[in-house]
């Protein structure tokens, strides 16, 4: 049984529970040991063990996955056996699936689009690669704790271009349910059939149920094939018309009259739920301000759903196949997709060639859907696209109110640092580095802005064992004047260096004995001294300016709650700082000394509740800084303490900001490329050193305090850097 893996330690993966169980597979969460982190590993069941389809298509999901690197698609970490029962590793995803979410009630149409932008993002890209999912459907589409999307499942997936895959029942995989006329039909495919099966998707986001049910999957298969889809609006009237063309293009049965890209269908969605559009459908609500606010005005972005009078509360009036809350889907329905297809082909061109031609969608649509949908065709007719004068008029006023609003939320004090409105800038990009790898004694060129930045980078970095055994994290030191790499011999393993205010000394953790502790050494890796002793973990020290004090986060009730203590450098006078039952981690001590800035996770495991909390030290009086429902972590103070630099969720992605110290003025200094985590200032204020997870392996970037300049700087890996103080005299 299945279960009987629980417990055990596979190639170095410790098998925790059982979170998923689907048609082809069964997915554990474990636990890599050599990485410290949670991976999913995903099993062929034994009863598919001398199934030659069911291995063809779980190996496929290695080959294409492999090929694939973006943000959006969940990476495969392994592939190996146990026991000759073949496995997967990858990226555990605990926030569940799309179907989960939808199973758990209505949907706010900004993470709809949210959802549907990450979604698009991720098949435009596998589309440019020659990769067609076929397969995309809610149950294989993750979420992060922190906002992101990532498609997951191609195990039936088409490279373009290659032959028939054996694999394959009549030419039709896939589920019925969320499957293209096309494919139903065992036509050729291309990216649009990819399009169609994301637009029944949205439709069910948006409306809660799927354009099409029936009892058995060759009718739903039929339905899609024949029959027009229904009206959005008629399913949930709070749908605008807008958005409807929208879906209603998407799920056109003929490709040509789709949208040519995801891409194009996440742009048109956007335009379609700006609040404008939706203002459109109802002419008697009260128009949004254009109007900058007024310094101290409230702002408009308390909520994902800002503006509620302009955008329409979406009412799920039914449900279809329910799914239990809080279980991880973690595979498709496989099974659900392979009954019904056995000839299903061939009874599809049967049904067709009785039923008469596909019907055009757009004859059963009202004028204002007919005139949306003519207007986001470009390969519509000159007559089609023709508008009359107040259509043109109705067009540049949305113009012009859109501008102006998004000025306003540009004047204005961004309260709440929603995603949504931090997409609207524009994102500064790095520019190519010409370094050797680190390591390298060879000084590299450094754009003209960064290259006064001297002193002397400490950071951890994953480094490969010379013995060819697992991988560990080594403490290293890099010398931005001469780029020479020092190894800070610890001993072991060890992670998240910081050094002390003297540059003396340098704090970290290891797990040494199956629990984190805290470790002192000097700034060579000499006189090495553990601090803590217990059975929980203590975690992410750093120091107080005048270095009397080392701040640290530990598990005291053994739940992953985590409360702020402090200690002297000699591990003595352990005290407590602050518990409030939140998990509270990665404090940093304000300049003077009389303040500490701290993430605060409502839920330990739930990153979407993770916010900054601000902590006196005279009154221990605390101010949560932040309040939203996206990640934001890992705060540090600039070293004027006026700012407060931090991490945080743009689009499903991490990103750099920086706020006042009354958690207002907010600014993003840094979106891409990679997945920013971590970020220190240099000792003068004038540059920063930027984790950032770039194709799955963490690198260091420069740049200057502002954010712009950016240049990666190694190419071997690095993370949670920051300047190490020159020793004085």
């Amino acid at each position: 049984m299945a279960d009987a893996l629980i417990g055990k330690v596979v190639n170095g993966y410790e098998i925790l529970s059982r979170v998923g169980q689907g048609g082809m597979a069964t997915v554990f969460l474990a636990r890599q040991r050599s990485m410290n982190r949670n991976v999913a590993l995903k099993f062929l069941p034994y009863a598919f063990m001398n199934d030659e389809a069911y291995l063809q298509r779980f190996e496929r999901e290695v080959r294409i996955v492999a090929q694939l690197e973006h943000r959006n698609i969940v990476p495969v970490y392994d592939f190996g056996e146990f026991e000759d029962q073949p496995y997967i590793a990858m990226r555990y995803m605990p926030a569940g699936s799309v179907e989960e979410l939808l199973a758990a009630g209505r949907i706010p149409l900004s993470r709809v689009l949210s959802i549907v932008e990450q979604v698009a993002s991720a098949l435009d890209y596998a589309h440019q690669n020659g990769i067609l999912h076929r397969d995309l459907k809610p149950s294989n589409i993750l979420l992060d704790d922190g906002g992101g999307v990532f498609i997951t499942d191609f195990g039936i997936a088409r490279i373009l271009g290659e032959g028939g895959s054996n694999i394959t029942t009549q030419g039709v995989v896939g589920t019925p349910s969320y499957m293209s006329p096309e494919q139903a039909r065992g036509e050729p495919l291309d990216g649009r059939s990819d399009v169609y099966s994301l637009g029944v998707m949205l439709f069910e986001l948006i409306t809660g149920s799927r354009p099409f049910d029936s009892d058995t999957p060759y009718s739903i298969a039929v339905m899609h094939v024949t029959m027009p889809p229904p009206s959005p609006r008629d399913v949930e009237p709070g749908v605008t018309s807008a958005v409807e063309a929208v879906i209603l293009r998407a799920l056109h049965k003929q490709p040509d009259k789709r949208y040519a890209t995801a891409g194009e269908l996440a742009q048109a969605l956007r335009r379609a739920a700006d609040p404008a559009a939706a203002a459109a459908d109802n002419p008697a609500a009260p128009k949004r301000s254009t109007q900058p606010a007024p310094s101290g005005a409230p702002n408009d972005l308390a909520s994902a759903d800002a503006d509620t009078s302009q955008i329409p509360k979406l009412r799920f009036t039914r449900r279809l196949l329910p799914v239990r809350r809080g279980r991880k889907l973690w595979v498709g329905a496989a099974a659900g997709g392979a009954i019904g297809c056995l000839l299903l082909s061939v009874l599809l061109i049967t049904a067709v060639s009785l039923l008469g031609i596909v019907s055009d969608d757009s004859g059963d649509l009202d004028p204002a859907t007919q005139s949306a949908l003519a207007a986001d065709d470009p390969t519509a007719t000159a007559t089609a696209t023709t508008l009359s004068p107040t259509a043109i008029a109705t067009q540049a006023s949305a113009d012009t109110s859109l501008k102006a609003t998004l000025a306003a939320l540009g004047a204005a004090a961004d309260a709440t640092f929603t995603a949504e409105a931090e997409l609207r800038r524009e994102r500064p990009t790095a520019t190519s580095s010409g370094i050797q790898p680190v390591g390298v004694r060879e000084r590299p060129t450094l754009q003209s802005a960064l290259q006064p930045a001297s002193g002397e980078l400490l950071y951890f970095a994953r480094r490969e064992s010379d013995e060819g055994s697992q991988p560990f994290f080594e403490i290293v030191t890099l010398d931005l004047s001469t780029w020479e790499e020092r190894r800070f011999d610890a001993g072991a393993s060890s992670t998240y260096p910081q050094p002390s205010p003297d540059g003396r000394w340098i704090v970290f953790q290891s797990d040494r004995d199956g629990d984190f502790e805290i470790y002192l050494a000097n700034r060579h890796g000499g006189q090495l001294r553990q601090l803590t002793q217990n059975s929980v973990w203590d975690r992410l020290p750093a120091w107080s300016p005048d270095g009397q004090w080392i701040v640290y986060s530990t598990d005291s009730r053994g739940d992953q709650t985590f409360d702020l203590y402090r200690m002297r450098p000699t591990g003595e006078e352990q005290q407590p700082l602050f518990s409030d039952g939140w998990r509270n981690s990665h404090a940093r001590y304000s300049p003077g000394g009389n303040a500490v800035v701290f993430t605060a996770g409502q839920q330990v495991r739930d990153a979407s509740t993770w916010e900054l909390r601000l902590l006196d030290l005279g009154s221990r009086d605390s101010t949560l800084l932040t309040a939203n429902d996206i990640r934001d972590a890992s705060p540090v103070f600039s070293p004027d303490r006026g700012r407060i630099l931090y991490v945080t969720t743009i689009g499903g992605a991490r990103a750099l900001a920086s706020m006042n110290l009354q958690g207002a003025d907010r600014d993003v200094l840094y979106a891409g490329p990679g997945s920013v985590w971590a970020a220190s200032y240099s000792l003068d204020g004038r540059y920063l050193v930027v984790t950032a997870t770039l194709n799955g392996e963490d690198q260091l970037f420069l740049m200057d305090a502002a954010g712009g300049n950016a240049q990666q700087i190694t190419t071997t890996g690095g993370a949670y850097a920051s300047w190490i103080p020159p020793i004085a005299g």
